[in-house]
């Protein structure tokens, strides 16, 4: 499992426009990729996109070259203050799954 998030900084008028446009989802169909989960956040001035799943990253950007994502794009264009970057995970922790349990006798 990997992760990767974009960090995309935001013009300070553009940041409701842009909480606007991701609650219409993503520009491509998540349930086509190998994608497992997906989530945006907001700062006062940043977007950040959170992608996971089997090599996430290589996924998004296989998906930054679609056609149709390149036309979402150029809505977003206005409202982008700076070069979009991608974080690194460093650090992660995920409480692990419950084991089966165990009825003695059965």
């Amino acid at each position: 499992m990997s992760r990767v998030a974009v960090v995309v900084p935001l013009r300070p008028d553009a940041v409701d426009t842009a909480r606007r446009l991701v609650q219409d989802g993503p520009p491509f169909g998540l349930a086509e990729t190998s994608l497992e989960s997906h989530y945006v956040y907001f700062t006062d001035h940043e977007a950040v996109f959170v992608f996971e799943g089997p090599e996430a990253r290589s996924i998004v950007e296989r998906l930054v070259g679609e056609a149709e994502v390149w036309a979402a794009a150029s809505v977003w264009r206005g409202l982008i203050d700076a070069k979009p970057r991608v974080a690194e995970t460093l650090y992660a922790w995920r409480r692990p799954e419950p084991g089966p349990m165990h009825v003695p006798g059965l």
